[in-house]
């Protein structure tokens, strides 16, 4: 059977777009119409979480309908005139509710700022919008962009974890409600909620994507990338937002031509952190993720056992986030808004104002050890084409956890204050240094969840990401499996 066109990828859809099988209008308000049937909760956004949806996935915290419609008009004007911006032109779109949007509400994912109308755009949103893109809704998040709670459900199952930052956008992506998302990272924003949906998303290299106009949580460590139904869609989004802009003198002198084609994988080699292979507790899933590995070995690529030295990389991340994310949000201290968080983000704002009290030894130290982390990362990440573990040893967890809420920040088999050889260590060194990361889904646990890897490589070599990412793609089916409607729950 063919593909509905809400489930498309980005390329079948802009096919669809250039062979006239439907018009850029046509494809916006059968997202929306969907978004209205199966998205929107009983409460206004943004909120506290709850358990009670009535079966509504609660993706989107701004439906821009008015904005879509006009935006698709003119999308389809340009299309009829042979003016095609990009292969992105005409497709809906939603993006986190952190980048800034002129004239829609962009909240940050908090009631403090639940009625803040910006008056600009920041850059990625102009380039989409230079794309010829079609800009249709603010998705949901962890407020202030951290934490594991939102308000978006999982669509594999209700019940479970959709984790929290950017997890409105990776769960409209898997449920068919848009084209592709832009999602951020800091610390796995992007890439932990593609793990619990089963979405393909992707953490460029730092300093890849402008940041202008984008709330910052973490200055050092920040990062704005694409989500979508595949690896190919991710590389698409990527070459329109990613570019040098003098607004933020973070992004590099490097432009990025995306290449769909991965080539021939035969030769190339793969670093694999075999102990965070080995973290479930579960048979089956560790079958699925040994599964990926001889895939790569049957396309001819090269894999070595890998281990990174042991360095507190989790100590190193909390310094640098709440020192970075105390003076940033030092406003809300001083005027006493900090007040108005929500309820399960108590502990955090403890950390912010913890953070702002720390001595600056403290965190000049942590930048030291974490320039020692990347001397390190670059040389070992560097002997090969890309290396790779779980993004997630299971499957999405609970939701909501007997001894409370939310879903623990610290997974139960990572013990606090500790290092050692099972501590996973790829996704944090991966944010620490600023290498590009790549989510992708590679099967399911016993209850039917998805579970997913992550592809890391150097610094700037997002294409190689994306190239492991996709061939493995062209060999398996994973990313093209969708949940089950109604909603399981």
């Amino acid at each position: 059977m063919p593909e509905p066109i809400h489930f498309r990828s980005v390329r079948e859809l802009a096919e669809g777009l250039q062979k006239r099988e439907f018009s850029s209008l046509e494809l916006t308000e059968l997202y929306l119409a969907r978004a209205r049937e199966l998205d929107v909760p009983p409460f206004d956004l943004p909120d506290e979480p709850r358990e009670d949806h009535d079966g509504k996935l609660a993706t989107m915290i701004t439906i821009a309908t008015d904005h879509a419609i006009e935006s698709a008009r003119a999308a389809d004007k340009d299309l009829a005139s042979g003016d095609r911006k990009s292969i992105l032109h005409g497709i809906p779109y939603g993006v986190k509710d952190i980048l800034d949007t002129t004239g829609i509400r962009t909240t940050w994912g908090s009631r403090i700022f639940k009625d803040r109308i910006p008056s600009r755009n920041a850059t990625p949103i102009d380039k989409l919008e230079e794309a010829g893109a079609v800009l249709m809704a603010k998705m949901s998040m962890g407020e202030f962009a951290g934490g594991n709670t939102s308000t978006a459900l999982n669509p594999w199952k209700l019940d479970r974890t959709s984790f929290g930052s950017s997890s409105g956008t990776v769960s409209a992506a898997v449920a068919g409600l848009m084209g592709f998302g832009i999602g951020t990272e800091t610390g796995g924003s992007i890439v932990y909620p593609a793990s619990a949906v089963g979405a393909s998303g992707l953490r460029p290299t730092f300093g890849r994507v402008s940041r202008f106009g984008c709330m910052a949580l973490s200055w050092s460590l920040d990062k704005i990338g694409p989500v979508g139904r595949s690896a190919e869609d991710c590389g698409y989004v990527l070459e329109q937002i990613a570019g040098y802009d003098p607004k933020d003198n973070s992004t590099g002198q490097r432009t990025f031509n995306f290449r769909p084609d991965p080539g021939n994988m035969r030769g190339k080699k793969l670093g694999v952190c075999r102990a965070e292979f080995e973290l479930s507790a579960s048979e089956t899933t560790r079958k699925v993720f040994q599964e990926v590995l001889d895939s790569f070995e049957q396309m001819g690529v090269e894999l070595q056992d890998i281990s990174f030295p042991q360095r507190p990389t989790g100590a190193l991340f909390s310094t640098l986030v709440t020192v970075e994310s105390g003076t940033n949000f030092k406003n809300l201290f001083d005027d006493g808004r900090i007040k108005e968080m929500f309820s399960f983000n108590e502990d955090r704002a403890a950390g912010w104002m913890a953070g702002r009290m720390m001595p600056a030894s403290d965190y000049l130290t942590a930048q030291r050890i974490r320039n020692q982390v990347k001397r390190e990362a670059d040389q070992l990440v560097g002997e090969f084409d890309a290396v790779i573990a779980p993004t997630w040893p299971n499957g999405a967890a609970l939701r909501v956890v007997q001894n409370g809420w939310p879903v623990p920040a610290r997974p139960e088999w990572e013990p606090p204050n500790e290092v050692n050889s099972a501590t996973p260590k790829l996704n944090s060194i991966g944010n620490l240094v600023g290498h590009p990361g790549l989510a992708i889904p590679c099967g399911f646990d016993e209850d039917g969840l998805p579970l997913s890897v992550q592809i890391v490589s150097s610094a700037w070599e997002d294409q190689s990401t994306l190239d492991f990412g996709m061939a493995y793609q062209r060999e398996t089916d994973w990313h093209l499996q969708r949940p089950p409607y109604p909603w399981r729950t």
